[in-house]
């Protein structure tokens, strides 16, 4: 009796299409994400930095000169934090937790000498790929303290910066407050 020897067949081909295609379609996506978030204008961020750089010592003397002056505090009732410096951001900065509606958050000044004038403040909320939203404070002055209400204000539901300006001795120093908006 003959056997038929039945002809083997041979995949190694489709696999090894397989993977090319595979890593064409990566490659493929990989460049669709990177012309769709370029950055916007390259000459900005590289002068941003390139001031930031040249000007750090003066910053971080104000910031300092600031905190030996004054003491300051941003929170609602139920946290009070003291806003920082950007330079010393980082993801061990504590967040001010935010509901979705109805925050109320305060922000505190206190003078560490009696004949010292309070700075001007201005706070702005800033969220990622959305505008930046001014809010509008109504402060109360005392002889000591400064407080100042921000309006009550709903958020949706992520992250979120304080940016609190400061026209401190002829300068514009920046504080940032992290903070994170969730269901109660």
């Amino acid at each position: 009796m003959k056997t038929k020897n039945k002809k083997e067949k041979n995949y190694w081909p489709l696999g090894i299409l397989s993977v090319l295609l595979i890593g064409l379609s990566l490659v493929v996506a990989l460049v669709v994400v990177a012309i769709k978030y370029t950055p916007q204008s390259d000459t900005t961020y590289l002068h941003q930095h390139t001031y930031t750089d040249s000007h750090i010592n003066t910053m971080l003397q104000s910031y300092h000169a600031f905190l030996q002056d004054y003491g300051v505090k941003i929170g609602n009732a139920d946290q009070q934090l003291i806003p920082t410096f950007p330079y010393y951001l980082n993801q061990n900065t504590p967040l001010l937790w935010l509901t979705l509606e109805d925050n109320r958050i305060d922000l505190w000044v206190q003078k560490r000498q009696k004949d010292m004038v309070f700075p001007e403040f201005s706070v702005t909320l800033l969220r990622p790929k959305t505008p930046p939203k001014a809010l509008q404070l109504n402060c109360k002055q005392t002889n000591q303290q400064l407080t100042c209400h921000l309006p009550v204000f709903g958020v949706p539901e992520g992250r979120y910066q304080f940016l609190i300006s400061v026209k401190f001795k002829d300068t514009t120093l920046s504080l940032i407050q992290p903070a994170y908006a969730r269901k109660p």
